[in-house]
């Protein structure tokens, strides 16, 4: 029989929902070795800890897709007690804090362990079909270029993994994408915080960037906020650059689940600045994927 922490029990639980790699509470609460309301309790308790990019509840369509996909075709008129709730490699980091158990702690590092593999072979499978894709290309030029195609195989992968227990070298991957941006930088993050206008500061080239704009949460504004806000927009006027914070709008804040630094040459997914402060487990990616950050900047409500 299968250990509870087995790797290969964890990842047949694994879902893929919303653009999310995730697993439900009632899977969670199996590992941990408590009851699902149990589980849930201690979340709602501690609120604070999980927003919205760190868990969220199904909705009725999603939990009945999720549910004929582990367990075959449901009977027709089939009643959920209740929405389950799904939680992302940050939630389940997350609950360690608030399930202090030895048996938590043990479980917790299993499934870290597991979403880490899951995406170190995704982005080798990935890298390696856009390698064998350039050899293609590359052969059909000039099948003696060797050289070449070396390069090409030996390319890096466009995906930076973020590792707890490395603060500042974590942190050097996200001053690199805002060192490199042209032009401008239009950074989108619900969870926006402190440490993102630290980075900014220690990041930016302030010979190539004219503008910056932040869309965020108007709640995880507070004086201390301001004030930083306030010292990193006059010190950087004085290079030219205009800095801008908008809040998002009702209907954005919903809609919008990702993290974005955006600039002129370059778009980048990015884990929130709360993410990388608290040294969590989390990813950088290069995307070709525009999000419409000028029409959500019209609508957004102004910062004071």
């Amino acid at each position: 029989m299968n250990s509870p922490t087995n790797s290969k029990t964890i990842e047949e639980m694994i879902l893929f929902i919303r653009g999310e790699r995730v697993l439900l509470d009632k899977d969670i609460a199996g590992l941990f070795s408590v009851t699902t309301g149990n589980l849930n309790k201690a979340v709602k308790r501690n609120s604070g800890r999980f927003p919205s990019d760190f868990m969220f509840q199904l909705t009725k369509k999603e939990t009945e897709e999720t549910s004929c996909f582990q367990f075959g075709i449901l009977k027709r008129g089939a009643n959920f007690k209740y929405l389950p709730y799904a939680f992302t490699e940050q939630g389940i980091a997350m609950l360690s804090s608030v399930l202090k158990s030895k048996r938590a702690v043990q479980v917790n590092i299993s499934i870290m362990r597991v979403f880490v593999n899951i995406r170190r072979v995704a982005s080798v499978n990935k890298e390696m079909q856009r390698s064998l894709k350039r050899i293609e290309e590359k052969l059909s030029i000039n099948d003696r270029d060797t050289k070449t195609l070396l390069e090409v195989i030996q390319k890096p992968s466009e995906t930076r993994l973020l590792i707890p227990g490395k603060p500042f070298s974590n942190k050097k991957v996200l001053r690199d994408i805002l060192n490199n941006c042209e032009d401008y930088i239009y950074w989108v993050d619900k969870y926006f915080s402190k440490p993102g206008l630290d980075l900014l500061f220690e990041a930016i080239d302030l010979k190539r960037i004219k503008e910056v704009k932040i869309l965020m949460l108007e709640e995880k504004v507070d004086d201390k906020f301001k004030k930083m806000f306030e010292d990193l927009k006059k010190e950087v006027k004085t290079s030219g650059v205009a800095v801008e914070i908008g809040f998002l709008e009702a209907t954005e804040r919903h809609d919008i689940h990702d993290r974005w630094i955006i600039s002129k040459n370059k778009v980048f997914n990015v884990p929130s600045t709360d993410t990388v402060a608290r040294g969590q487990y989390s990813e950088t990616k290069e995307t070709k994927n525009r999000p419409p950050f000028e029409k959500w900047w019209e609508t957004r409500i102004k910062f004071c």
